[in-house]
């Protein structure tokens, strides 16, 4: 009786030197974040960072802290602006046109589409800065994003300036509500 009350304080006065022992350290949340998903703007302003995951396809780094080269062919994904579902929106591309595509290829066509309209091809044969627009009606804005797919006609080839297919220069996209 006397040994097993003694097994039983050596028992009790262990306890606490065992959740010691098994105590974990706390772990070290300090370069964790809760981030959200990004939220789609309605305008990109192609060298913003903050919109840079909106540049699907087609675009090459930022130069100039300014601009991007396109490829041919070129896509974004952008928010409808508030009232776009019920008025309509305008698409506006903002773009520049070097004289060095103009030397090579002589005029440029551009082209634009998303689910269920094509935009009216704009051909130009002068360098300069030029706003590609598109006429969005009613009810055609009516999902939580809008894929803006671009063609050109024709591009620089790999090779004739430097290893990239080079369309335009692109500054800004944006969609306006009419």
């Amino acid at each position: 009786m006397a040994i097993e009350i003694t097994r039983r304080h050596i028992l009790i006065s262990a306890l606490p030197l065992c959740s010691i022992a098994c105590r974990r350290p706390a772990p070290d949340l300090s370069d964790y974040t809760e981030e959200e998903p990004p939220h789609l703007s309605s305008s990109i302003q192609v060298a913003d960072q903050r919109t840079a995951s909106q540049l699907l396809n087609g675009w090459y780094q930022v130069e100039g802290n300014a601009w991007r080269w396109t490829a041919q062919h070129f896509a974004a994904v952008l928010w409808p602006p508030p009232g776009s579902d019920r008025l309509g929106a305008t698409l506006e591309f903002r773009l520049y046109v070097p004289a060095i595509v103009i030397s090579l290829l002589k005029a440029v066509t551009i082209a634009a589409a998303i689910p269920g309209l094509r935009f009216s091809p704009e051909t130009y044969s002068q360098p300069g800065d030029y706003i590609y627009k598109g006429d969005i009606g009613p009810g055609v804005l009516s999902s939580d994003s809008v894929r803006v797919n671009f063609t050109l006609e024709k591009a620089i080839l790999p090779g004739q300036l430097d290893g990239r297919e080079l369309g335009v220069i692109a500054r800004a996209l944006s969609l306006e509500t009419k």
